[in-house]
């Protein structure tokens, strides 16, 4: 063989040895993988293909939910100020933009201004001239907003009726402090709420004196109808002049009691001088007053000017003091004998009367319990036909207010002045004079004849 053949012969017998050796590396790769236990270290998952990463910046969203509108709600139509109490000097809690919905609580008129008190956005009182309130007619109470709107909170009894078109949407104000809503038209029914005075509500419909509203089933005789408030427009539904309020809020509780001192006191049909004219009252007229509104007052006819009304309790033009001159006298509820009797004075008794009225002979006054007839009563310092004089006999003599020790002292007398006693009143052991400074002891004074 020679040297070529031989190097050939090399050649191959080298190329098949390098194969057989790589054949027998990947065979034993294959027998270790399959003898060798499962690797049981996690391993990080780096396919992203199917999630993204979160980021402190992406927050799930919200949902609002919708605004459940009934009859006390409205919306504000400009940015207003939010007030401590019913008044336009109040100070001011905050302000509300225009196109803010909220909830009237109750209203109040004052001063023929009508006042809404909130809780939210901000706690206090808005003026409802730049409140529109919602009704069922203008859409804003829809079905897109208030899935229920067109259903009653309170389902009807088995026995209800249906109410027709003309008795359904009536506003109206409550006038009792605290009126129950039941489930049905009945005091039988259950009480499902409550409404305060004031709350102004819709009635759906009415049954047998009784009126639907969203909460249920109310007594209509404690809710006032015949003036509707609107966007705080105060509407008389008998005439149609927006500034005739002749019933006020509806109360008919009386919250004062006075007469009229002025010779002649229109009523008009709301608290204010442009109000209609619609009665009269002469002096001396009793009058019960139901509602206050600034300088005005309501009674059962209608508004009139508390500026010509004397108020009882209150101090008048013809206040004095005096001492009772009669065991028994009848203290009355109002000028004249026709009124009841609700209490009564005894001789000697100190009164101070705020105010008289002279009705025919008689002469009534108003004490802080009621009215007596001032014929049985001496007025401190007038002449009543028993004057005498007397000189006093002592270095110092006290003047006090009353005919006794217990009454301050307002001044003095001395030694020989004379002076002129009106009255003479015993108390105790001791008599007192009164005279045109006020009372003293007799027992200084030495009286002539």
């Amino acid at each position: 063989m020679n040297f070529s053949n031989a190097c050939r012969l090399k050649k191959g017998l080298s190329l098949i040895l390098i194969v057989l050796m790589v054949v027998g590396m990947f065979s034993g790769c294959k027998k270790n993988n399959s003898d060798t236990q499962p690797n049981t270290t996690p391993s990080l998952n780096l396919d992203m293909s199917g999630t993204s990463a979160p980021t402190q910046e992406t927050v799930p969203p919200t949902t609002t939910e919708p605004i459940v509108y009934n009859e006390n709600m409205g919306t504000v139509t400009n940015q207003i100020s939010v007030r401590v109490i019913p008044s336009k000097d109040a100070n001011v809690t905050g302000t509300i933009d225009a196109g803010t919905v909220v909830e009237i609580l109750r209203q109040e008129t004052i001063a023929n201004i009508t006042w809404g008190m909130i809780s939210t956005p901000v706690s206090g009182w808005i003026c409802m001239d730049y409140v529109k309130m919602f009704t069922s007619q203008d859409g804003s109470a829809s079905s897109e907003t208030d899935p229920d709107a067109s259903q009653p909170t309170t389902a009807p009894s088995d026995n209800t009726t249906t109410g027709s078109n003309d008795t359904q949407n009536i506003k109206g104000v409550i006038n009792a402090s605290n009126l129950n809503v039941r489930d049905e038209a009945s005091k039988a029914g259950k009480i499902v709420g409550s409404y305060s005075k004031g709350d102004v509500v819709t009635i759906l419909e009415t049954k047998d004196g009784w009126g639907r509203t969203s909460k249920g089933w109310i007594k209509m005789e404690y809710v006032n109808t015949s003036g509707t408030t609107t966007g705080g427009t105060t509407t008389n539904t008998n005439t149609g002049n927006t500034t005739n309020n002749t019933t006020g809020n509806g109360s008919t509780t009386t919250v004062a009691k006075g007469i009229v001192n002025t010779q002649e006191l229109n009523i008009r049909s709301s608290a204010g001088t442009d109000g209609d004219r619609v009665g009269s009252l002469k002096y001396g007229d009793r009058v019960e007053i139901l509602e206050k509104s600034g300088d005005w007052g309501r009674i059962s006819k209608g508004w009139i000017s508390l500026n010509y009304v004397y108020q009882d309790g209150t101090t008048g033009s013809k206040s004095a003091k005096g001492i009772v001159t009669a065991d028994g006298l009848r203290i009355r509820s109002g000028p004249g004998t026709t009124y009841e009797s609700v209490g009564s004075y005894n001789s000697g008794d100190r009164v101070k009367v705020l105010e008289q009225f002279t009705y025919g002979d008689t002469t009534w006054g108003c004490t802080d319990k009621g009215w007596i007839s001032m014929s049985y009563v001496y007025q401190d310092g007038t002449d009543v036909g028993k004057t005498v004089e007397g000189i006093v006999t002592t270095d110092e003599l006290n003047i006090r207010s009353g005919p006794g020790t217990g009454y301050d002292s307002v001044g003095k007398l001395y030694t020989d002045e004379v002076i002129k006693i009106f009255y003479q009143v015993t108390v105790g052991e001791t008599t007192w004079g009164c005279t045109d400074k006020g009372w003293v002891s007799l027992k200084y004074v030495s009286l002539e004849g």
